[in-house]
């Protein structure tokens, strides 16, 4: 039997809960006589009165209950890391199931939870959500979430997510939207089974139950504050699952034809707001240059889901060229190391930096041996993958072994955590004991070794890989964490 309450696993001393008797080993019950299912609960909870009543229980199973008066410094407990949910949906795409063998355990757990998806903005099918989390949801106030709706037609919806009891997701949204729940919305749009009218449907559908309307059924409720659509991603490890149309070069241009003028139309509609999101894979698919930033949202909204990274990349990158910092690149040597998607946007971008300031960079694009060559984007690039453009390049080059003074790899292909369960352990800084590694457990020490020369992470912008350039060469390794996936339970896009 699954035990109640959270376990405590550290209490500071001379703390409010040193105080009312705690010790590490107990198990947190109630806090003013409701219990305490994880973290959020416990911070939800401790935070509605001055006066709090604890519950807990020794692991000789005697029960305490004290009154403290928290106030705004907490109470002074570490609780236990909570214990991820797992999906139960079997989506036709789903990356997880898309995994070639040999990678570690964690990378192939499911995880579908509505907490991370508060937290950190992971996109949740709401499969593992039923009407009493729902409602938990809506009385915390977990707002906004990030949800994959995929399609709104009930039937469509059962055949993208393979589960016959998760095709009405409306029903789910509008409980959240009653209760004042606003969220964020995606779909992986494929070809042939949820675009053309089903693709119309779900944008008029979440279109109607938009965020901030003053008037209608859902004025004064919660709202969808966007919709974002993103090109299916398919890998080379597909044996055993449905057949799915992969998103061609032509198909991504046509895509962008019909729907770019519609993001601002929406947009018109809006306030001025886009509401409705490409991704850029979209683009970049299709060989089409990004829009401009009136493209994209004042917030950057799903920028974890790729609408406008390579947008801010380059308006980051504009104004950086006409800083007196620029010139800290004079005389540098390295090679970046990207996605095949990224590499021509970043080649151009550094000849305009060499340019001005005298450097010597350039950019390689990784073919990824690991889940096929079809998957372009930085972020599911393999150790084994940078190694070998690495070494290409530098036989390329005479086969000098310093050849580049530095080899950048992208950020978004490390992650600083690599246990399911680690999502509420963030830090600033990657430390050597931290063991930053790629997704198959090659660190980003081990490959700096391979290669005899300093690897370094190249951050969200050339301000950030400056700063990482200028650690590597102070011989520390604690690279700053920007870009990184953190936390990294199964496949994090």
């Amino acid at each position: 039997m699954k035990k109640q309450g959270v376990l405590i696993i550290a209490v500071e001393a001379e703390s409010l809960a040193a105080e009312a008797g705690m010790q590490a080993g107990d198990r947190l019950l109630e806090i003013n006589g409701e219990p305490v299912l994880d973290q959020l609960s416990y911070q939800f909870l401790i935070s509605q009165r001055d006066e709090t009543t604890l519950t807990f229980q020794a692991p000789d199973d005697r029960i305490t209950t004290s009154v403290v008066a928290n106030g705004e410094n907490g109470i002074g407990l570490d609780l236990a890391e909570d214990e991820v949910k797992v999906c139960r949906q079997n989506c036709v795409f789903c990356f997880v199931l898309q995994m070639p063998k040999g990678f570690r355990k964690s990378l192939y757990l499911k995880d579908e939870d509505i907490r991370l998806s508060f937290l950190y903005g992971h996109f949740s099918t709401l499969s593992s959500s039923d009407d009493a989390e729902l409602d938990r949801v809506i009385r915390e106030r977990l707002s906004p979430i990030h949800v994959s709706v995929h399609a709104t037609d009930p039937e469509v919806r059962v055949k993208v997510v393979g589960n016959k009891n998760e095709g009405h997701i409306l029903r789910k949204l509008d409980r959240l939207l009653e209760g004042g729940v606003d969220m964020h919305t995606q779909v992986v749009m494929a070809p042939g089974l949820n675009d053309d009218w089903v693709w119309e449907k779900t944008v008029r559908e979440l279109w109607e139950r938009r965020a901030f309307q003053t008037e209608g059924p859902w004025a004064g409720k919660g709202g969808v504050l966007s919709l974002s659509c993103v090109p299916v991603g398919l890998t080379a490890h597909r044996e055993g699952l449905p057949a799915v149309a992969e998103v061609s070069s032509d198909y991504a241009h046509a895509w962008v034809q019909r729907w770019a003028p519609e993001v601002r139309k929406y947009s018109a509609a809006n306030h001025g707001e886009p509401w409705l999101l490409l991704a850029d894979e979209w683009f970049t698919r299709a060989g089409l240059d990004v829009p401009g930033r009136s493209f994209y949202s004042q917030s950057w909204a799903q920028l974890e889901n790729g609408v406008g990274l390579v947008r801010r990349f380059l308006e980051h990158s504009r104004r950086f060229l006409g800083r007196p910092k620029a010139q800290g690149f004079r005389g540098r040597k390295a090679l970046l190391l990207t996605g095949a998607s990224f590499a021509p946007v970043l080649n151009d971008t550094l000849a305009k930096l060499n340019r001005k300031v005298g450097s010597r960079l350039r950019a390689a694009a990784v073919r990824n041996f690991s889940f096929g060559e079809s998957v372009t984007v930085a972020g599911l690039l393999c150790g084994k993958d940078l190694k070998y453009a690495a070494e290409a390049d530098r036989q390329a080059h005479g086969g000098d072994p310093q050849w580049v003074d530095a080899v950048v790899v992208p950020s978004s292909a490390l992650r600083t955590h690599t246990g399911p369960t680690d999502q509420y352990t963030l830090a600033g800084v990657v430390h050597p004991e931290a063991r930053a590694m790629f997704l198959d457990d090659v660190t980003l020490a081990e490959l700096s070794q391979d290669l005899g020369v300093p690897v370094v992470p190249g951050g969200e912008n050339f301000s950030q890989l400056l700063g990482n350039l200028l650690i590597a060469e102070r011989g520390l390794s604690a690279f700053h964490t920007a870009g990184m996936s953190s936390p990294q339970g199964a496949y994090l896009p």
